[in-house]
């Protein structure tokens, strides 16, 4: 009786067993059911819902980045006029490097409004800096006066930080003797090596390189200013004797000792002629230079 007893126990445990693993199962199978179901109506609704708002089918969590917005009426023909530059104030600058130098200049594109390697290449030919500032600019095309304050603190910075290229672009924009001198005036408000000095003295004793001291020597000899072998003046410029070299030649100082030098370098002022030499002055030395290497000032 007794192991009777135990069999009925056990059948009623697995018939419990079997029960509670189909009632699982049953909630399971409705959960997924509802879930799936639930699943169908929420995307038939956000679709139903985007359609009406014409809104993209995009996940709640999937960004939306937002096209960079670009300025149609952006220009590049801002200053400083540096390579990429495009527009008028280009075409306007190229333009003046031709009525001053010749289509030679920019043979190939002309003034075609595009600042490229050809527009460099015509302002390095001219001594002019490849970024032109607004001042230059005017100067170069409009044929306005610098200003005068402006261009003493740009010439004092260029000499400070020995920008030789700026300081000479900056010298090519005085035209005359009253530019210099009204330059010159302000310039000497500032102080170089702890002194203040004249235009000329600031700009040959901040550049020692001997050809960038005759580069600059023609700059003032162009503005007016009279250079006699050891010291300049404003009183006129007596161009008549003044040597230019027209190509890379060789200056003589003694039968043994030459030293060269390039095209469109100021020499100094001449003496007289040996045979096909030139003999002339310079810093209260003489030299000898070959008579067809070189030219007047004009």
């Amino acid at each position: 009786m007794k192991k009777q007893k135990i069999n009925e126990g056990k059948q009623d445990l697995k018939k419990g067993s079997r029960k509670k693993w189909l009632f699982i199962g049953l909630g399971v199978a409705a959960t997924g059911a509802l879930t799936y179901f639930g699943w169908q109506y929420w995307k038939n609704h956000r679709n139903q819902a985007d359609a009406e708002n014409d809104v993209p089918d995009f996940y709640e969590d999937r960004p939306v980045i937002p096209k960079p917005k670009t300025n149609a009426s952006s220009s590049n023909d801002d200053f400083p006029l540096q390579k990429g530059s495009k527009g008028a104030n280009v075409k306007a600058l190229q333009q003046a490097l031709i009525t001053k130098y010749g289509k030679s200049i920019l043979p190939k594109y002309g003034a075609d409004g595009d600042f490229g390697t050809e527009t460099i290449n015509a302002l390095k030919k001219s001594g002019l800096p490849e970024s032109i500032d607004e001042s230059t600019y005017n100067v170069l095309v409009k044929g306005s006066s610098p200003n005068y304050a402006t261009t003493a603190s740009q010439l004092y910075a260029a000499a400070s930080s020995k920008d030789f290229n700026k300081a000479l672009a900056l010298l090519k924009t005085l035209r005359n003797t009253s530019d210099y001198k009204t330059v010159s005036d302000a310039f000497m408000n500032y102080r170089i090596g702890g002194v203040r000095q004249t235009l000329v003295n600031g700009m040959l004793n901040s550049f020692t390189n001997e050809q960038q001291k005759q580069s600059i020597r023609l700059a003032f000899s162009n503005m007016g200013l009279k250079y006699d072998g050891s010291k300049w003046s404003l009183s006129g410029f007596d161009t008549s004797r003044m040597l230019i070299t027209k190509t890379a030649s060789k200056v003589w100082k003694d039968p043994k000792t030459s030293v060269p030098v390039p095209a469109n370098m100021v020499l100094g002022r001449e003496i007289t002629k040996r045979g096909s030499y030139s003999l002339f002055e310079n810093d209260k030395q003489l030299f000898l230079v070959e008579s067809q290497h070189v030219r007047y000032h004009k």
